[in-house]
């Protein structure tokens, strides 16, 4: 029997079952299987960041709770910067921190609720069946 172009046939393509064919099957297999790990990784990380935020939220407002059980109208200064930075950090945030009048303990917590709420409903692409 001759060649492939002498008999007038195609020449043959290695197939997944040939070892020519399972390398590069092997390899795309393998890429493939690490890319959904990274992305797996990296939802994970994200995952924990949002709840490590959420707890780090709620310590706030239990501390401005308490402010406000005791009938405190003015919200010291550390706990007053750690609020700030976490309604400035938000896209989304309906306090105005004006420099010239006391804010409620009641309207900071309201507005740390709003961030809190942002954090515990993931994105589209996070949300599974």
């Amino acid at each position: 029997m001759g060649t492939p172009a002498a008999t007038g046939a195609e020449p043959t393509t290695p197939s997944a079952c040939s070892p020519q064919g399972r390398l590069p099957l092997f390899d795309r297999t393998r890429s493939a299987v690490g890319g959904l790990r990274a992305l797996e990784n990296e939802d994970l990380r994200l995952r924990h960041a949002r709840r490590n935020r959420i707890r780090l939220i709620d310590q706030v407002i239990n501390e401005l709770e308490l402010l406000n059980l005791a009938h405190e109208s003015v919200v010291p200064g550390e706990l007053a910067r750690r609020a700030t930075g976490f309604i400035l950090s938000s896209a989304t945030h309906s306090l105005v921190l004006p420099p010239e009048r006391a804010i409620p303990v009641a309207d900071w917590m309201a507005a740390l609720f709003e961030v809190q709420d942002t954090l515990m409903v993931p994105s589209g692409d996070h949300v599974r069946d």
